[in-house]
């Protein structure tokens, strides 16, 4: 904390401007802006056009130099928009001693009643007011990274961002879980091209990337090995990485495959999607990297027999797996996906006949290194179909239970591809596709049109029903544009499935503590502007780990987050200061704060509790478990959380009601995403932004209530580290509001989504009808 002792003197005595800003109308045109003037009680009082502008910039540093200004009030739209500019216009004062209100976003766009409107204006600025009187200069927290990544994944993106890395100089370790490197994309066969009428060879372009990968001097390639530990310490990452035991000596191997040759054990061979067999000891396939054979753990049955016929002393089964420790700077999640699991749809009788696969097994026995060496043959009886039908949106687009509301995005262009394949080489063949909508955005039409010009057919209707009688599929569907059943009859039928998240995914981010969409996806920190980092700085997600993609995207985002690791190793991390603050005279060493934090941000160093302002995100889980009362949240003070609190509720009308909203930053967001849209809510909303629920004590909502709040609503995104804490908490405070003959049915808690906006405008509604007839 950075304390100016010049500063230290009574709030009661603190010189606070306050600068209203009336944005070109947005503001002034709903809120009485004369009235609100007369309202405020503060050393400087300015009422302004737009004062994000240069000129308004003059005017609030004018004032502060003029008047010896402490702190400083604006009141004008949401701080997520501007906050850092006026943070910046306040100069010479530390930019942590400037409160926004928030009037456009949560005020007047939300209430179109001028008279009510003004109202919360005044009760939103007293707010600020308030609690800028209890403010402290502080000082962001500045760190250098060590100029190393890891990066999780060795698929296209995984492979694509440690090139990226590695040729900026980067020492770049690429972590893979299976026993070679290059994910899906190794398996599909053939790519297309949205600029090109033609199908490419997926190994003739992936090749030269994956041997240069090889080849480069930055990059360490680590196959069979997956994270198992990670905690972040001063902006650096320290991983523990294990490392399965291969059982075969990768310098020693020369993949002759004599091994596999006399190994008496079969299982089925993924790398084929289980079409074919393999060996327990085994290389996924002939252009694998390493280029080495393994032995599967599970399988093996330790004949030896393996051992015996090695020349070159290659095969060690007494090897075993080892930990690995590494410390990098960066982190990149290119986990990739998984698909859909067909068990949850037994209307489409996948698995119980050969001749029912999905499009990734169509791709491998379309492929030249498949189980028909590239001919189209029916897996039932090695015949060619007459007639083929993909069915397109399994599991994704879907209502029912277990199923995927999210497009999958690339199943139309790869159904596309698959159709286009077939009708070159089997041009007798019937190709019918039967969709739900055909999504071919941008130059991906002109392939679409070209499918359709080879005689690919399309039957607008999801098929709710796929049944087989003497070898001959029936599927049954209603045509959406006639409105009329069909029944198609089909002797090989392709199911196109969703992409969902794969375990790996779910695995890191949970290690790492990076949050996860409503879809379990990795979250990115925004959409737009920051598409590639997740909440935790240092780490960044490429591929479909963050969503449905294709390869192309998938290779551009893993170029963009390389591109984000190298501003962060040579720009270093600036971070806003409002972690943790230990008291270590008040400390005991209990350790409880250590066990609460999923963050692992607290630690003990040299007899003395530390927290890593790195790794803390000021949820204020840890202020709970304190006994001692030894911890505090920069910028979040109780003292601050009070004076809000009083300042929302000041000057409260006895018929009038007033609901405190304790919302996260996901849910604030959502909040201003409400007014965006011009959503009207009930005007005794007053929102209060807070890192996480666990940072809302019950002393903080008795005192809400005893200053004369009629209902609490607190929000939180469910898919934060902390949220299981939460749900604890909310019961606690209810127990808490019965000890003290406060219904309790008067705190409402709620997820919260960014998207789901409307779904917020209406719980503020709601309750506010409860609160009225409680």
């Amino acid at each position: 904390m950075n304390h100016d002792s010049s500063k230290d003197i009574s709030n009661k005595d603190l010189k606070i401007g306050v600068f209203l800003c009336r944005c070109g109308g947005n503001i002034s045109d709903t809120v009485n802006m004369e009235k609100l003037r007369s309202s405020i009680d503060a050393e400087v009082v300015e009422e302004f056009e737009n004062l994000c502008s240069i000129n308004g910039r003059k005017i609030i540093r004018d004032s502060i130099i003029q008047k010896n200004l402490d702190r400083v009030v604006v009141a004008a739209c949401s701080p997520i928009t501007h906050e850092k500019t006026f943070q910046k216009y306040i100069n010479p004062l530390n930019p942590y001693l400037l409160e926004m209100a928030n009037l456009r976003e949560q005020c007047s766009w939300v209430n179109p009643d001028v008279e009510t409107a003004t109202e919360k204006a005044i009760s939103l600025v007293n707010a600020s007011i308030e609690k800028v009187k209890y403010a402290q200069p502080l000082d962001p927290v500045l760190r250098k990274t060590t100029k190393s990544a890891a990066v999780i994944g060795g698929g296209i993106s995984g492979i694509s961002a440690s090139l990226s890395l590695a040729r900026q100089g980067i020492k770049t370790c690429l972590i893979e879980e299976q026993p070679t490197i290059g994910g899906a994309m190794v398996k599909v066969g053939k790519l297309f091209s949205p600029e090109k009428l033609a199908e490419e060879c997926a190994m003739c372009l992936l090749n030269p990337l994956v041997n240069e990968a090889v080849e480069h001097k930055n990059i360490r390639i680590m196959t069979n090995t997956t994270l198992k530990a990670a905690e972040r310490r001063s902006g650096n990452f320290h991983l523990l990485i294990e490392s399965k035991p291969r059982k075969v000596i990768e310098d020693r191997c020369i993949s002759c495959g004599k091994c596999a040759e006399v190994c008496p054990v079969e299982v089925k061979d993924s790398w084929n999607e289980d079409m074919t067999f393999r060996k327990a000891i085994y290389k996924p396939f002939a252009q694998a990297v390493p280029d080495v054979y393994t032995i599967d753990l599970e399988n093996c049955k330790n004949c030896g027999k393996c051992q015996e016929v090695c020349r070159m002393n290659a095969i060690d089964l007494d090897m075993e797996g080892e930990v690995i420790p590494m410390t990098v700077g960066s982190v990149v999640i290119a986990t990739g996906h998984k698909t859909f699991d067909m068990c949850k749809r037994p209307e489409y009788s996948y698995g119980r006949h050969d001749d029912i696969v999905t499009q990734m097994e169509l791709a491998r026995i379309m492929g030249v290194n498949g189980p028909t060496k590239g001919k189209l043959l029916k897996p039932s009886n090695n015949k060619i179909p007459e007639r083929v039908v993909m069915i397109q949106c399994v599991g994704s687009r879907d209502e029912k239970p277990g199923g995927r509301k999210y497009c999958s995005k690339v199943c139309c262009m790869v159904a596309i591809k698959h159709a286009n394949v077939i009708k070159q080489h089997y041009p007798d063949t019937d190709v019918i596709i039967c969709y739900t909508d055909m999504r071919t955005p941008g130059m991906y039409e002109k392939y679409f049109k070209y499918a359709q010009s080879n005689g690919v057919r399309l039957i607008r209707g999801r098929p709710g029903e796929v049944a087989e009688k003497d070898g001959i599929f029936t599927v049954r569907l209603e045509d959406t544009l006639s409105r009329e059943p069909l029944e198609i009859e089909a002797d090989l039928v392709v199911l196109s499935t969703a992409m969902e998240p794969s375990d790996g995914t779910i695995n890191v981010s949970g290690l790492l503590d990076v949050g996860l969409t409503e879809e379990l996806f990795v979250k990115e920190k925004h959409s737009k502007i920051k598409p590639v980092a997740t909440e935790v700085d240092g780490v960044y997600v490429c591929g479909t780990a963050q969503g449905p993609k294709d390869i192309t995207d998938s290779i551009v985002q893993a170029n963009a987050a390389s591109a984000k690791i190298s501003e962060l190793i040579n720009g270093g991390v600036e971070l806003e200061p409002f972690v943790a603050s230990i008291d270590p005279s008040k400390c005991t060493l209990c350790r409880k704060c250590i066990d609460i934090c999923k963050y692992k941000a607290a630690y003990i160093q040299d007899g003395i509790l530390t927290i890593d302002p790195i790794s803390c995100t000021g949820c204020g889980a840890c202020i709970w478990e304190c006994e001692n009362n030894a911890i505090e949240i920069m910028g979040q003070t109780d003292e601050q959380i009070i004076a809000n609190i009083d300042g929302m509720l000041k000057d409260k009308k006895p018929d009038e009601n007033r609901i405190i909203a304790f919302l996260d930053s996901v849910g604030y967001v959502s909040a201003d995403n409400i007014g965006i849209n011009k959503i009207t809510v009930p005007s005794s909303v007053r929102i209060i932004k807070i890192p996480s629920m666990n940072r809302i004590m019950p002393k903080h909502v008795l005192h809400a209530f005893k200053m004369g709040a009629d209902g609490i609503i607190m929000g939180e995104y469910p898919y934060n580290p902390m949220y299981s804490r939460t749900k604890e908490k909310i019961a606690g405070l209810k127990e808490e509001l019965v000890k003290n003959n406060i219904n309790p049915d008067r705190l409402a808690f709620y997820k919260v989504y960014i998207p789901y906006f409307r779904g917020l405008a209406n719980k503020f509604k709601e309750f506010d009808g409860e609160i009225k007839c409680l």
